[in-house]
């Protein structure tokens, strides 16, 4: 739990292979891997959200069922800004 700004928003599709595996990416093992992972979702992005990503941020991806193509998925991709014990004043 925490505060999270939206970095990027993008429609995809599972179990294809057209479709942006986000759900493979869990933990970069280097910047040029997050980066990689960043530049996909960044370029696949419905709209420009004015929030930028770096290696070392950490990353939360929600992701559910939409049905403009088959398995289509909308991802919403966020990263953490305050930690949960800052957000409740338990520094």
């Amino acid at each position: 739990m925490g505060k999270y700004e939206i970095v990027c928003v993008f429609k995809t599709s599972v179990y294809s292979a057209d479709g942006f595996k986000y759900y493979h990416f869990v933990d970069a093992a280097n910047a040029e891997e997050f980066n990689a992972y960043l530049s996909t979702c960044q370029a696949l992005a419905m709209y420009e959200t004015g929030v930028s990503a770096q290696y070392g941020d950490n990353l939360l991806t929600l992701s559910t069922c939409e049905y403009s193509r088959t398995n289509g998925r909308m991802v919403v991709v966020a990263k953490l800004i305050t930690p949960i014990d800052e957000v409740s004043g338990n520094a």
